[in-house]
C-alpha cells in the first residue's frame, strides 16, 4: 500500500508538465522538552532562574561568584526554550528587594503570588547547592596506578527544582556528586582552580537537567516545489 502511494505520487508529479523543480533546505527546528517535564511547563510563557546555596565562603572559595556563572548558563541554555521569555536572577533579585529566595521561601503561596504578580512568572527554575566537602588527597589516581601528585576530592549535593505557578506543579531532581582533580601546581596557594573545579562539578547534574526542559535544536530537511504553475 505504502509502495502504490509513492509510485501515485510520483506519477502525479510527473504529470505536471514536467515544471516541477524541487530544492533541499536544512535548517534547525526546535526540540521539544522532554514528555517527562512537558506537565511541569504547561501554559509557561515566563521562566525565571535562581541558584542559590547558604554555604559559607569555603577556603577562600568564592561560591557566590561561582553560583553567579552557574546561573547565566541556565539563563544561556533556556534560550533554546521556543516562544519562552526567561529572566536571569540579577533582575529577580533587583525587583524582589525585600525577599530572599531560598529552598523555603520559593515554595511559600506569599512569595509565589509576588513572583507570579509582580514578574508576570509562570515558572522557575530553583538552582540550590546544599553540601560541599572539599578534601585535600596526598595522591592522585591514574590509569596506570596512584600518582605522588596532590588532588581535591570535591562532594556536592545540588537539587533542581522546576516550580510552576500556574499549576502548583513540582519537579526536583538532586543527589550527591563526587569530582576528583589533580592539583595544578601552578595554581597552589589561589582558589582559581577550587573555583573552576566546583563550576564543573555542579555542570554536570545541571547539564543533564537542561538537555531535557531545553534541549538545543535538531538539525532537519525539507524540500520545497519552486517550480509553480
Amino acid at each position: 500500500m505504502i509502495r502504490a502511494t509513492a509510485l501515485a505520487l510520483l506519477i502525479g508529479l510527473a504529470g505536471c508538465g514536467g515544471r516541477a523543480a524541487f530544492t533541499r533546505v536544512e535548517f534547525r527546528a526546535p526540540s521539544q522538552p522532554d514528555p517527562v517535564l512537558r506537565p511541569f511547563l504547561a501554559d509557561v510563557d515566563h521562566i525565571g532562574v535562581v541558584c542559590a546555596t547558604n554555604i559559607e565562603p569555603f577556603r577562600e572559595l568564592d561560591i557566590e561568584k561561582v553560583m553567579a556563572r552557574l546561573s547565566n548558563a541556565v539563563v544561556r541554555s533556556l534560550g533554546n526554550m521556543p516562544k519562552t521569555e526567561v529572566m536571569n536572577q540579577d533582575e529577580i533579585t533587583y525587583q524582589l528587594k525585600d525577599i530572599r529566595l531560598d529552598s523555603t521561601s520559593v515554595h511559600q503561596d506569599s512569595v509565589q503570588a509576588v513572583l507570579r504578580k509582580e514578574l508576570e512568572l509562570d515558572a522557575l527554575v530553583f538552582v540550590e547547592l546544599r553540601h560541599l566537602q572539599a578534601r585535600m588527597m596526598p595522591m592522585s589516581p591514574t590509569p596506570y596506578g596512584m600518582s605522588p601528585n596532590p588532588g581535591i576530592d570535591l562532594t556536592i549535593d545540588l537539587k533542581v527544582s522546576l516550580i510552576n505557578f500556574n499549576t502548583n506543579q513540582v519537579w526536583q531532581q538532586g543527589g550527591m556528586q563526587r569530582n576528583y582533580q589533580p592539583v595544578q601546581l601552578q595554581l597552589l596557594g589561589g582558589n582559581k582552580q577550587g573555583e573552576r573545579q566546583l563550576l564543573m562539578a555542579l555542570a554536570r547534574p545541571l547539564q543533564r537537567f537542561l538537555f531535557r526542559i531545553a534541549p538545543p535544536p535538531k538539525p532537519q530537511t525539507r524540500h520545497f516545489d519552486l517550480g509553480g504553475d
